[in-house]
């Protein structure tokens, strides 16, 4: 076989580990990054607001089942 013949070709076997390689250190990457955001949202306390809402459901739920 000539070497012409083979330019422009790639084996799939090396190509597909190469490219799985590369998508695994992007998705390790994205992880991490995405980790590392809902690490820092999940710190922040809840707004008063919402702490109302949440109170002002359970207290509806109880009424309605006659718990409380």
């Amino acid at each position: 076989m000539d070497d012409r013949e083979d330019e422009g070709k790639t084996m799939p076997a090396q190509s597909s580990a190469a490219a799985g390689g590369q998508e695994a250190g992007a998705s390790s990457a994205i992880g991490r990054r995405l980790k590392a955001y809902y690490d820092d949202v999940a710190s922040e306390p809840v707004p008063d607001r919402f702490m109302a809402l949440l109170d002002a459901l359970d207290a509806a739920d109880s009424k309605r089942t006659g718990r409380g």
